[in-house]
Protein backbone atom coordinates (compact mmCIF):
# COMPACT_ATOMS: atom_id res chain seq x y z
CA UNK A 1 0.00 0.00 0.00
CA UNK A 2 1.56 3.32 -1.10
CA UNK A 3 0.76 6.84 0.01
CA UNK A 4 2.04 6.79 3.59
CA UNK A 5 4.95 9.12 4.38
CA UNK A 6 7.19 9.34 7.45
CA UNK A 7 5.74 11.66 10.08
CA UNK A 8 7.97 14.58 11.02
CA UNK A 9 5.87 16.73 13.32
CA UNK A 10 5.24 17.33 17.01
CA UNK A 11 1.56 16.37 16.67
CA UNK A 12 2.19 12.81 15.65
CA UNK A 13 -1.27 11.29 16.08
CA UNK A 14 -2.91 14.24 14.32
CA UNK A 15 -0.56 13.82 11.36
CA UNK A 16 -1.47 10.14 11.15
CA UNK A 17 -5.15 11.09 11.18
CA UNK A 18 -4.59 13.59 8.37
CA UNK A 19 -2.75 11.04 6.23
CA UNK A 20 -5.43 8.39 6.59
CA UNK A 21 -8.14 10.99 5.95
CA UNK A 22 -6.40 12.16 2.78
CA UNK A 23 -5.94 8.60 1.53
CA UNK A 24 -9.69 8.03 1.94
CA UNK A 25 -10.55 11.34 0.21
CA UNK A 26 -8.17 10.56 -2.67
CA UNK A 27 -9.64 7.09 -3.08
CA UNK A 28 -6.44 5.22 -2.22
CA UNK A 29 -8.36 3.71 0.67
CA UNK A 30 -11.99 2.72 0.10
CA UNK A 31 -14.65 1.11 2.32
CA UNK A 32 -13.73 -2.50 2.97
CA UNK A 33 -9.99 -2.01 2.47
CA UNK A 34 -7.71 -3.54 5.07
CA UNK A 35 -5.03 -1.26 6.52
CA UNK A 36 -1.51 -2.21 7.40
CA UNK A 37 -1.05 -3.62 10.87
CA UNK A 38 -0.23 -1.35 13.78
CA UNK A 39 3.40 -2.48 13.65
CA UNK A 40 3.63 -2.01 9.88
CA UNK A 41 2.13 1.48 10.11
CA UNK A 42 4.56 2.37 12.87
CA UNK A 43 7.49 1.29 10.71
CA UNK A 44 6.16 2.92 7.53
CA UNK A 45 5.39 6.23 9.28
CA UNK A 46 8.49 6.10 11.49
CA UNK A 47 6.52 6.82 14.65
CA UNK A 48 5.82 4.99 17.87
CA UNK A 49 3.18 2.27 18.00
CA UNK A 50 1.49 4.26 20.78
CA UNK A 51 0.91 7.18 18.40
CA UNK A 52 -0.47 4.85 15.73
CA UNK A 53 -2.72 3.18 18.29
CA UNK A 54 -4.07 6.55 19.45
CA UNK A 55 -4.90 7.64 15.91
CA UNK A 56 -6.52 4.32 14.99
CA UNK A 57 -8.59 4.26 18.17
CA UNK A 58 -9.83 7.78 17.49
CA UNK A 59 -10.79 6.87 13.91
CA UNK A 60 -12.53 3.77 15.19
CA UNK A 61 -14.57 5.84 17.65
CA UNK A 62 -15.44 8.29 14.87
CA UNK A 63 -16.81 5.43 12.76
CA UNK A 64 -14.21 5.86 10.02
CA UNK A 65 -12.30 2.64 10.70
CA UNK A 66 -13.39 -0.71 12.07
CA UNK A 67 -10.97 -2.64 14.27
CA UNK A 68 -11.76 -6.36 14.05
CA UNK A 69 -9.81 -8.14 16.78
CA UNK A 70 -7.89 -11.04 15.36
CA UNK A 71 -8.58 -9.95 11.78
CA UNK A 72 -7.23 -6.45 11.24
CA UNK A 73 -8.20 -2.83 10.68
CA UNK A 74 -10.63 -1.94 7.89
CA UNK A 75 -12.08 1.20 6.36
CA UNK A 76 -15.66 1.08 7.52
CA UNK A 77 -18.43 0.76 4.97
CA UNK A 78 -21.00 3.60 5.03
CA UNK A 79 -24.05 2.86 7.15
CA UNK A 80 -27.31 4.66 7.74
CA UNK A 81 -25.43 7.37 9.63
CA UNK A 82 -22.96 8.03 6.80
CA UNK A 83 -24.12 11.66 6.70
CA UNK A 84 -23.00 12.07 10.33
CA UNK A 85 -19.59 10.39 10.05
CA UNK A 86 -17.84 13.19 8.10
CA UNK A 87 -18.84 15.63 10.84
CA UNK A 88 -17.49 13.28 13.48
CA UNK A 89 -14.23 13.15 11.54
CA UNK A 90 -14.01 16.94 11.33
CA UNK A 91 -14.76 17.38 15.01
CA UNK A 92 -12.20 14.74 15.86
CA UNK A 93 -9.51 16.64 13.98
CA UNK A 94 -10.61 19.90 15.62
CA UNK A 95 -10.76 18.54 19.16
CA UNK A 96 -7.90 20.75 20.38
CA UNK A 97 -9.49 23.90 18.96
CA UNK A 98 -12.12 24.71 21.55
CA UNK A 99 -13.16 27.93 19.83
CA UNK A 100 -14.23 25.94 16.75
CA UNK A 101 -16.18 23.45 18.85
CA UNK A 102 -17.98 26.23 20.70
CA UNK A 103 -18.98 27.84 17.41
CA UNK A 104 -20.41 24.53 16.18
CA UNK A 105 -22.26 24.11 19.48
CA UNK A 106 -23.75 27.58 19.12
CA UNK A 107 -24.97 26.88 15.60
CA UNK A 108 -26.60 23.60 16.60
CA UNK A 109 -27.94 24.39 20.05
CA UNK A 110 -29.62 27.73 19.37
CA UNK A 111 -31.76 25.94 16.80
CA UNK A 112 -32.18 22.90 19.03
CA UNK A 113 -33.65 24.92 21.89
CA UNK A 114 -36.03 26.65 19.47
CA UNK A 115 -37.33 23.29 18.29
CA UNK A 116 -37.60 22.13 21.90
CA UNK A 117 -39.94 25.05 22.63
CA UNK A 118 -42.22 23.97 19.79
CA UNK A 119 -42.17 20.20 20.26
CA UNK A 120 -41.37 19.34 23.89
CA UNK A 121 -43.82 17.14 25.75
CA UNK A 122 -44.39 16.53 29.44
CA UNK A 123 -41.85 13.73 29.57
CA UNK A 124 -39.21 16.07 28.11
CA UNK A 125 -40.03 18.76 30.66
CA UNK A 126 -39.83 16.23 33.47
CA UNK A 127 -36.38 15.07 32.36
CA UNK A 128 -34.99 18.57 31.82
CA UNK A 129 -36.52 19.76 35.09
CA UNK A 130 -34.85 16.90 36.96
CA UNK A 131 -31.50 17.88 35.50
CA UNK A 132 -31.97 21.52 36.50
CA UNK A 133 -32.88 20.45 40.04
CA UNK A 134 -29.79 18.23 40.16
CA UNK A 135 -27.63 21.16 39.00
CA UNK A 136 -28.93 23.28 41.87
CA UNK A 137 -28.37 20.48 44.37
CA UNK A 138 -24.82 20.14 43.06
CA UNK A 139 -23.98 23.71 44.11
CA UNK A 140 -21.61 25.03 45.26
CA UNK A 141 -19.14 22.14 44.92
CA UNK A 142 -20.26 21.26 41.35
CA UNK A 143 -18.83 17.76 41.63
CA UNK A 144 -21.16 16.45 38.93
CA UNK A 145 -21.40 19.63 36.85
CA UNK A 146 -19.85 18.31 33.63
CA UNK A 147 -22.19 15.35 33.32
CA UNK A 148 -25.29 17.34 34.22
CA UNK A 149 -24.40 20.13 31.79
CA UNK A 150 -23.88 17.69 28.95
CA UNK A 151 -27.08 15.76 29.68
CA UNK A 152 -29.05 19.01 29.87
CA UNK A 153 -28.01 20.05 26.37
CA UNK A 154 -28.64 16.57 24.95
CA UNK A 155 -32.08 16.48 26.60
CA UNK A 156 -32.96 19.75 24.86
CA UNK A 157 -31.96 18.25 21.51
CA UNK A 158 -34.12 15.20 22.21
CA UNK A 159 -37.04 17.47 23.07
CA UNK A 160 -36.81 18.97 19.57
CA UNK A 161 -37.84 15.60 18.08
CA UNK A 162 -35.51 15.94 15.08
CA UNK A 163 -33.71 12.59 14.68
CA UNK A 164 -30.88 14.05 12.61
CA UNK A 165 -30.23 16.83 15.11
CA UNK A 166 -30.26 14.33 17.96
CA UNK A 167 -27.69 12.21 16.12
CA UNK A 168 -25.55 15.25 15.44
CA UNK A 169 -25.61 16.15 19.12
CA UNK A 170 -24.79 12.60 20.15
CA UNK A 171 -21.92 12.57 17.67
CA UNK A 172 -20.56 15.66 19.40
CA UNK A 173 -21.13 14.24 22.88
CA UNK A 174 -17.58 13.14 23.70
CA UNK A 175 -15.98 16.22 22.19
CA UNK A 176 -18.54 18.42 23.96
CA UNK A 177 -17.57 16.66 27.17
CA UNK A 178 -13.92 17.53 26.56
CA UNK A 179 -14.92 21.13 25.84
CA UNK A 180 -16.95 21.37 29.04
CA UNK A 181 -14.13 19.92 31.12
CA UNK A 182 -11.61 22.45 29.86
CA UNK A 183 -13.87 25.49 29.90
CA UNK A 184 -15.25 24.73 33.35
CA UNK A 185 -11.81 24.03 34.81
CA UNK A 186 -10.50 27.33 33.50
CA UNK A 187 -13.62 29.31 34.27
CA UNK A 188 -14.39 28.02 37.75
CA UNK A 189 -10.86 28.67 38.93
CA UNK A 190 -10.84 32.24 37.66
CA UNK A 191 -14.30 33.72 38.24
CA UNK A 192 -16.18 33.91 41.54
CA UNK A 193 -19.88 33.06 41.34
CA UNK A 194 -19.60 31.35 37.97
CA UNK A 195 -21.21 28.10 39.11
CA UNK A 196 -24.32 29.88 40.38
CA UNK A 197 -24.63 32.00 37.23
CA UNK A 198 -24.28 28.97 34.94
CA UNK A 199 -27.00 27.19 36.90
CA UNK A 200 -29.29 30.21 36.60
CA UNK A 201 -28.78 30.35 32.83
CA UNK A 202 -29.72 26.68 32.51
CA UNK A 203 -32.74 27.26 34.75
CA UNK A 204 -33.86 30.22 32.64
CA UNK A 205 -33.52 28.18 29.45
CA UNK A 206 -35.71 25.49 31.03
CA UNK A 207 -38.33 28.06 32.03
CA UNK A 208 -38.43 29.47 28.49
CA UNK A 209 -38.85 25.99 27.02
CA UNK A 210 -41.61 25.25 29.54
CA UNK A 211 -43.40 28.44 28.49
CA UNK A 212 -42.81 27.75 24.78
CA UNK A 213 -41.06 31.12 24.53
CA UNK A 214 -38.93 30.31 21.51
CA UNK A 215 -37.41 33.77 21.05
CA UNK A 216 -36.36 34.03 24.69
CA UNK A 217 -34.98 30.48 24.80
CA UNK A 218 -32.87 31.04 21.69
CA UNK A 219 -31.62 34.37 23.01
CA UNK A 220 -30.58 32.91 26.38
CA UNK A 221 -28.89 29.93 24.74
CA UNK A 222 -26.97 32.15 22.32
CA UNK A 223 -25.77 34.44 25.11
CA UNK A 224 -24.96 31.44 27.32
CA UNK A 225 -22.65 29.92 24.71
CA UNK A 226 -21.30 33.29 23.58
CA UNK A 227 -20.19 34.10 27.13
CA UNK A 228 -18.34 30.80 27.29
CA UNK A 229 -16.50 31.73 24.07
CA UNK A 230 -15.58 35.19 25.36
CA UNK A 231 -14.47 33.96 28.76
CA UNK A 232 -12.43 31.15 27.27
CA UNK A 233 -10.63 33.59 24.97
CA UNK A 234 -9.94 35.90 27.90
CA UNK A 235 -8.57 33.11 30.08
CA UNK A 236 -6.34 31.79 27.31
CA UNK A 237 -5.02 35.29 26.73
CA UNK A 238 -4.29 35.71 30.45
CA UNK A 239 -2.52 32.35 30.54
CA UNK A 240 -0.32 33.23 27.56
CA UNK A 241 0.58 36.59 29.11
CA UNK A 242 1.46 34.88 32.37
CA UNK A 243 3.58 32.26 30.62
CA UNK A 244 5.33 34.98 28.62
CA UNK A 245 6.07 36.86 31.81
CA UNK A 246 7.47 33.78 33.50
CA UNK A 247 9.73 33.17 30.52
CA UNK A 248 11.36 36.60 30.78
Amino acid sequence: MTGFKPVKTKRTSESILEQIKNLIIEGQLVPGDKLLTERELSERLQVSRASVREALSALNLAGILEIRHGEGIYVKRPAANSVIEPLAFILLLEKDKLQNILEVRKALEVEAVGLACERRDEQDLKRIGELVAAMEADLPETRDAERLDLEFHLALAQAGKNPLLIRLMNTMQEIMGQTLRVTRALWMSATAGTARRLFEEHRDIFRAVTGRDKEKARDIMYKHLWKVEVELARLHRMRKEREAGEGC
